[in-house]
């Protein structure tokens, strides 16, 4: 039994709109309109460095599975060897976005604590690759003219 699945149509919109807010992000934190922190005024060097450093490697991992939980849910298959699509595949595509996208999250942290702007650029670059690598049309199998 085939799993009962949002639209296509749907799943684009969902993807684009988080994809979005990433952009929306990165713009919010270079245009400065919501008080960011002047550039190298994040608190301590030592502080701030680790406090990069930590949301960096968290953003990675989060980045990374997020592309994991893609290739999981594409390597199922039924006895035959057959792709089959799961029960919990859109289930499996929200916490995959969720994953990518806290990413650019933990880059909009920085930004507004005034980090350096290169662990910022990192983050929102990471999330925006995550984000493309698990598109609705990569995530789900197509099943006739579905996609």
């Amino acid at each position: 039994m085939s799993p009962t699945l949002p639209p296509p149509r749907v799943r684009w919109v969902i993807w684009a709109a988080l994809t979005g807010s990433i952009l929306l992000y990165f713009l919010l934190v270079r245009s400065g309109s919501l008080g960011a922190a002047a550039p190298g005024t994040g608190g301590t060097a030592a502080a701030g460095a680790s406090l990069a450093l930590i949301l960096t490697a968290i953003g990675v991992v989060n980045a990374l599975a997020s592309m994991a939980i893609r290739v999981v849910v594409k390597s199922v298959r039924d006895p035959q060897g057959r792709p089959v699509t799961p029960a919990w595949t859109f289930p499996a595509f929200m916490v995959a976005l969720a994953l990518a996208e806290s990413a650019a999250v933990f880059g909009f942290i920085l930004g507004q604590k005034g980090e350096d702007p290169k662990s910022m650029m990192l983050l929102f670059g990471i999330a925006f690759a995550a984000m493309l690598a698990n598109n609705p049309a990569s995530f789900f199998a197509k099943v006739g003219n579905d996609d």
